[in-house]
């Protein structure tokens, strides 16, 4: 099955929703986790608050006030009676063996009177507990329950919406059944999602990372098939420009038989000379593709000689100004001292042909060209700047890609066929040269070529 743009296109969109979901219902489920796993330890952070506050009343109270006790029952029985004696009284409390608080809790129905709980201090010490176990916005309150009669003898707060808080087991204080302490705890989204911190900041790396690197992949599909949609379109206009004058050629040079057998000789040189012409055309396009193809800078061999730059550019400007295609006027201002650059000839020569032809085929009727050289940073910089058309900031970034050309119309009717600058970046960069351009549109372009000065000769 071939995909097109459009079917990668929703392909990537779904991938990303999936992938988006997915770690939506994820992240959902982790607090959900992490709240149910809060709320089931708020029995334990209740009882130990219970603890704490016992024993900041018992150690108040001067110490152990329950003495050692008499037990009577079979050792291996569950249950047991044992003896509590006081200073003015005694009474017997029957025991559960297995209960690990029974201590406690006859110690807490001896408390009451003389010191009851404290239940400000037993929701400070509550919401303590919880703290340790890392969420430090909970909001608690406590109540101090009548277990017999069912009433609510003392709350820590105000809060009368128990509704809207987790409730804890109901915890007998006491060996009688009577007292009891109930927990509510209220945790806020931020103090769960707080605990969640790391699995977040993993989950948000997971999703950058799948992002990136689809984009990536993404990215290269589509600057592939525009790179294979450039090359088809410079295919397409190449030949197109070759079939022009193989087709006049062609056309012309069947005529010469007709004007010998007439013996109009004049017309016979006349086809003979533009047919000659056309193929030196058609000569010329083949040359230039097979350079602008071929050339590469780790394979370009440059026979680099003192190349005088004032008699280069006396001869070059010469060669464009009696041109009768277009009316064209190049200005040439030296300001270096250096009166030589060390290159390769032909292959700098290339290059301000390419620049100049390109200012010339982008412009209006006429065209203005100012050539400056100067040197500045150990550099002989050459400026191209023309009064043309101008390059859209939308395809400035893309012009020395090969193959790229401008998608706008005045641009597409030039002929052309998106080497020309990739052809001189190349150039440039095997001398160890670099290149930039300037443009806005309308307003014209500039090119600026620089070369390393130590690689002049003296």
């Amino acid at each position: 099955m071939q995909l097109n743009a459009k079917h990668i296109r929703i392909i990537t969109i779904v991938i990303l929703f999936s992938i988006l979901g997915g770690q939506a219902i994820w992240v959902y489920n982790l607090y959900t986790a992490q709240y149910r796993l809060v709320t089931q330890v708020k029995d334990e952070a209740l009882q130990n608050a219970i603890l704490r506050e016992y024993t900041y009343r018992h150690e108040k109270m001067g110490g152990t006030i329950v003495s050692s006790p008499r037990f009577r029952g079979s050792d291996t029985s569950r249950y047991i009676t044992k003896t509590i004696q006081l200073i003015d009284t005694s009474f017997q409390v029957q025991f559960d063996r297995y209960d690990p608080y029974s201590d406690v809790k006859v110690s807490q129905f001896i408390l009451k009177d003389h010191l009851p709980v404290n239940v400000i201090m037993l929701d400070s010490i509550f919401n303590q507990e919880f703290s340790l176990s890392g969420i430090t916005a909970a909001s608690t309150y406590i109540e101090y329950i009548d277990v017999k009669n069912n009433k609510v003898l003392q709350r820590s707060n105000d809060k009368n919406k128990p509704g809207e808080y987790t409730a804890s087991e109901l915890i007998i204080i006491d060996i009688f059944d009577t007292l009891g302490v109930k927990g509510y705890i209220q945790i806020s989204t931020s103090a769960i999602v707080k605990t969640m911190t790391f699995q977040l900041i993993l989950t948000a790396l997971l999703i950058i990372i799948c992002s990136f690197f689809l984009t990536i992949i993404i990215r290269t599909f589509f600057l592939k098939e525009k790179k294979e949609q450039m090359r088809q379109d410079s295919v397409s206009t190449m030949t197109h420009e070759f079939k022009r004058p193989i087709s006049v050629a062609v056309a012309q040079i069947a005529l010469i038989p007709h004007y010998l057998e007439t013996g109009n000789r004049d017309k016979v040189q006349q086809y003979a000379q533009q047919s000659l012409l056309e193929l030196q055309k058609l000569n010329k396009y083949t040359e230039r593709i097979q350079k602008l193809s071929n050339n590469k800078r780790e394979t370009i061999n440059l026979n680099k000689q003192n190349i005088n730059l004032i008699d280069f550019f006396t001869l070059f400007i010469e060669k464009y100004e009696a041109g009768d295609e277009e009316s064209v006027k190049i200005n040439l201002s030296i300001k270096t001292a250096q009166t030589t650059l060390y290159a390769d000839l032909l292959h700098f020569s290339n290059i301000m042909d390419n620049l100049v032809e390109n200012a010339i085929k982008y412009s209006k009727d006429s065209v203005q060209i100012d050539i400056h050289i100067s040197d500045e940073g150990g550099k002989l910089r050459i400026n191209v700047k023309d009064d043309g058309l101008g390059i859209s900031e939308k395809d400035l970034p893309h012009i020395f890609q090969k193959f790229y050309r401008s998608e706008k119309k005045n641009i597409q009717q030039k002929t052309g066929f998106g080497l020309g600058l990739t052809y001189v970046k190349t150039l440039v960069e095997a001398h160890a040269g670099d290149i930039e351009v300037e443009s806005k549109l309308s307003l014209g372009t500039k090119f600026t070529v620089s070369f390393p000065l130590q690689n002049n000769a003296e």
